[in-house]
C-alpha cells in the first residue's frame, strides 16, 4: 500500500513537466514568428519606399501638371496586418521625396476637411462621407484650401510582389481621374534605397557605377603637398623650420579592388634664403577593408622608404655636429652646405573616391640619430622617429 501511494505521489509531481515543456516550445515558436514578421515588415517597408521613389522619378521625368499644382494626400492604404505605423512612415517618406524634387510640380497642400467625415444635405438627401469623396460639400464650405486635386496611394501584396496603385483625381463632383500609375516589384528583390534628393533609374545607377569603375584605372597620377615637421631637440630649442614639399609620380593598383597600391613619387622643396631640395619616396598602401568604396571614404595604412637632399644654410641643422662659425662663413662665401638622408615612413591615409585624400605619417631618418639640432619624436628602441607630417593628395 505504501509503495502504491509513493507511485501516485511521483506521478503527481512529474505531471506538470510536459505542460511546462509545451509552454516553452510555444513561446519559442511565438518568438520566431515575431522575428519573421519583423523581417517581412522591414522588407515591405523598404519595397514601399522604393516604389514611391519610382513613382516620383516617373512624375519628375513626365510631370502630370505643367505648373506647380496643390495636391492633397487623400489616402494611404497598406496591406492588412501592417497597421498605422507603416502608413505613417510611408507618408513621411512621400513628403520627404516630394519636397526634395520640385520637378514633379506637385505641391503638398493641407486640407483637414478633405480626409475628415463631412455631412452634406441637398435635394437628393443627406450624404456623410470623406471630403475627398464629396467635393460638393467641400466646395460649399469653402474648405478646398486652394487644392483641386487629391492623391491616393494604395499598396497591396499580390503573390510575392508588392503593388503600388497611385491615382490623382480632380476634386469635382464627377471625381475624374487625372493621372494613374501602377508599379510592382518582387518582395524578394533588394530595394535600391535611393537618396531622396538624387533620384535615378536602375539603368542610370548602373551606368554611373560602371563609369566610376572604368574611370579608376590601374595607374593613377598623384599630386601631393606635404608639410614635414622635425622634433625639438632635448635642449628645448627649435633649430629647424618645417619643410614644405610638392610631389608627383605614379601609383599602381596591385589588386582589382585596390586593396594594395604602390607608388613612386619625386618631390621638390624651396624655402627662401634657407634651403632647396629634392626627394624620392616609394610607398606601399594597404586598404583597411574588403574593397574600396565608390561613395564613402577609404582608410589606408601605408609604409615606405625614401631619401631627401637639402642644399643651403638650412641643411646645417642636419649635420651630426653643432654648426661652427666656419660653416656659416663658408655658406656666406658660396660654399653651399648640403645634407642627404635616407628615411622610412609609417602612416594612415583617408581617401574619397580615389580623387582627394589626406594623411598623417611618422618618419624615421637613421642618419639623424646623432644630429644635435634634431630630436626624437618617438623612440621605440630599435627605431626612432624624428619627424611627422601631414599630406593632401589629389589623383588624376
Amino acid at each position: 500500500m505504501k509503495r502504491t501511494s509513493s507511485l501516485f505521489l511521483l506521478a503527481a509531481l512529474l505531471s506538470p513537466l510536459p505542460a511546462i515543456a509545451q509552454s516553452d516550445a510555444l513561446d519559442s515558436q511565438k518568438l520566431k514568428l515575431e522575428q519573421l514578421r519583423a523581417e517581412v515588415a522591414d522588407q515591405v517597408q523598404f519595397q514601399a519606399f522604393d516604389l514611391l521613389d519610382e513613382l516620383m522619378l516617373a512624375w519628375k521625368e513626365q510631370p502630370v501638371f505643367p505648373i506647380d499644382t496643390p495636391v492633397v494626400l487623400a489616402d494611404v492604404s497598406v496591406p492588412v496586418g501592417f497597421g498605422t505605423g507603416l502608413t505613417a512612415m510611408i507618408e513621411n517618406h512621400f513628403f520627404d521625396v516630394l519636397l526634395k524634387n520640385p520637378g514633379t510640380h506637385l505641391v503638398p497642400a493641407q486640407c483637414p476637411a478633405c480626409t475628415a467625415m463631412v455631412v452634406h444635405s441637398g435635394a437628393k438627401g443627406t450624404l456623410i462621407a470623406r471630403g475627398v469623396d464629396n467635393p460638393e460639400a467641400l466646395a460649399n464650405a469653402g474648405l478646398l484650401s486652394g487644392a483641386r486635386h487629391a492623391l491616393f496611394l494604395d499598396f497591396e501584396i499580390e503573390g510575392s510582389a508588392l503593388v503600388l496603385r497611385a491615382r490623382i483625381t480632380a476634386l469635382t463632383p464627377a471625381l475624374p481621374i487625372v493621372a494613374a500609375r501602377t508599379l510592382s516589384s518582387s518582395t524578394s528583390a533588394a530595394p535600391m534605397l535611393r537618396a531622396s534628393e538624387h533620384l535615378k533609374t536602375a539603368e542610370e545607377a548602373r551606368a554611373e557605377y560602371l563609369e566610376a569603375l572604368n574611370s579608376r584605372g590601374i595607374v593613377l597620377l598623384p599630386i601631393r603637398f606635404k608639410v614635414q615637421i622635425f622634433a625639438t631637440p632635448s635642449g628645448g630649442q627649435v633649430s629647424t623650420v618645417p619643410l614644405i614639399w610638392a610631389q608627383t609620380g605614379a601609383e599602381v593598383a596591385l589588386t582589382r579592388s585596390r586593396g594594395w597600391t604602390a607608388s613612386l613619387l619625386a618631390g621638390i622643396n624651396w624655402a627662401p634664403q634657407s634651403s632647396t631640395g629634392w626627394s624620392l619616396h616609394a610607398r606601399f598602401s594597404r586598404l583597411l577593408g574588403v574593397s574600396s568604396s565608390l561613395t564613402g571614404p577609404d582608410v589606408y595604412f601605408f609604409f615606405g622608404a625614401g631619401m631627401f637632399a637639402l642644399y643651403g644654410t638650412g641643411a646645417l641643422a642636419f649635420k651630426n655636429s653643432v654648426p661652427t662659425v666656419d660653416d656659416l662663413t663658408n655658406a656666406i662665401n658660396g660654399h653651399e652646405p648640403s645634407a642627404i638622408e635616407g628615411t622610412g615612413q609609417l602612416g594612415l591615409e583617408i581617401r574619397i573616391k580615389n580623387r582627394i585624400g589626406g594623411s598623417f605619417y611618422l618618419e624615421s631618418a637613421p642618419g639623424l640619430d646623432n644630429a644635435p639640432a634634431i630630436g626624437n619624436l618617438l623612440d621605440l628602441g630599435i627605431i626612432r622617429f624624428h619627424s611627422y607630417g601631414m599630406e593632401v593628395s589629389f589623383w588624376f
